[in-house]
């Protein structure tokens, strides 16, 4: 199992949507995917796929054992499941530790399994099992101090990958905001994708 966390400490910055189209490229090249909504951010996963009048349990009721990882899983398509957040607010800030580690050991059938968190400084996120960590950023000066915030977080982590997403090509060369070099260089990371 490959567990493929994303997070930001921007809001409104597309990490949903990306982790949404990569489960579905995941899943159309015939892997296994389960999406997992640890995002309190305004439009949730289940929104976006049109699920959001099925759900019955969520994520927290799984790990607070309400019900079992069956009955919260929506099945979205043959390869594509969503386990979705909570509709209450704050309800997600029950998840301890532990209980995200038993989680995660629990759905090792999927092949892969894509976490929207809020941010990856969530105190729950245990980086010793996470394959991937990528933290979505734009190109405002505050994103060095936010990545290298997030690459420290995650150092335990399989892989730290930086996704500039809202990257303004205008200002960086006005040098009202970072260049795509500068930001590589001030954070020693590549950038993966703009």
């Amino acid at each position: 199992m490959n567990v493929i966390l994303t997070g930001s400490q921007k809001n409104n910055i597309g990490k949903t949507i990306i982790s949404i189209k990569l489960a579905i490229e995941l899943a159309n090249s015939g892997k296994n995917v389960l999406m997992m909504d640890l995002s309190s951010g305004k439009i949730k996963m289940s929104e976006y796929l049109n699920v959001n009048e099925d759900i019955i349990y969520d994520i927290v009721d799984v790990v607070n054992k309400t019900c079992t990882l069956e009955q919260g899983i929506i099945e979205i398509n043959e390869n594509l499941s969503l386990l979705p957040c909570p509709r209450i607010a704050g309800k997600i800030n029950e998840i301890k530790k532990e209980s995200f580690i038993n989680l995660l050991q629990s759905v090792e059938v999927y092949d892969y399994v894509i976490i929207d968190a809020d941010k990856l400084t969530s105190v729950f996120i245990d980086f010793s099992i996470i394959n991937n960590a990528i933290t979505i950023n734009n190109n405002d000066f505050s994103c060095i101090k936010e990545i290298n915030t997030d690459k420290t977080i995650s150092s335990n982590a399989g892989n730290f990958i930086v996704a500039i997403n809202k990257y303004n090509k205008k200002k960086a060369k006005k040098g009202i905001m970072m260049k795509s070099t500068d930001i590589e260089k001030l954070t020693e990371t590549t950038i993966s994708s703009i």
